[in-house]
């Protein structure tokens, strides 16, 4: 039976700190791995990130594979950046006197990483940094900054790297007005026609 007049029926979503890009405080994560049933393209692991009115937002994470387009540096930069992205995460929730396992390759690193955070996330909070993609990349979605994105709540002020960067896009790119045709198509109607 569906209530109709119920102003709760079919609510929508809550969107993620209103969709407002920034700092957002007490934040709380969860860890998701990736499925036999889920499609090939997901993530191996997926970050959930809650508001404190229930938006959410994820970020995903694949292990690292080399592009064959890029260099050997390249390909190591990129591995670092991933790993070390995990481990900000792991940092934001374990105490300040943990001791990390020994790893000998990245999918060994995110696997470790994953269960660290996954076993010491629940019942705390982080502060976390959202934008809409950078000044040279923008997006249309809000989603999680690529460095400087996360760390404990009650980090305070002056020691906080959660800060606006030159490069981040804090506003939601909207589509262009169409343009006014007056009644007639989009092409200038004096022009003639060549075939």
């Amino acid at each position: 039976m569906f209530n109709l007049n119920d102003k709760n029926f079919g609510g929508g979503a809550t969107v993620f700190n209103n969709g407002v890009a920034g700092k957002i405080e007490n934040v709380t994560l969860d860890v998701n791995k990736r499925e036999m049933s889920d499609p090939d393209n997901s993530p191996d692991y997926k970050v959930i990130f809650t508001d404190v009115a229930g938006g959410q937002i994820n970020t995903g994470f694949y292990y690292h594979k080399d592009n064959v387009m890029y260099d050997e540096k390249r390909n190591r930069d990129l591995e670092g950046w991933t790993v070390g992205r995990v481990l900000s995460i792991a940092h934001s929730v374990v105490p300040e006197d943990f001791v990390f396992p020994e790893v000998t390759s990245s999918k060994q690193a995110m696997d470790s990483l994953f269960k660290i955070i996954k076993d010491n996330c629940a019942g705390k909070s982080v502060n976390l940094y959202t934008n809409y993609g950078t000044k040279a990349k923008p997006s249309q979605y809000l989603s999680t900054r690529y460095f400087n994105f996360i760390e404990k709540a009650g980090t305070p002020e002056n020691a906080s790297k959660l800060r606006v960067s030159p490069n981040d896009n804090l506003d939601k790119l909207t589509p262009d007005a169409p343009a006014s045709t007056g009644g007639t198509t989009a092409f200038d109607a004096s022009a003639k026609a060549v075939w």
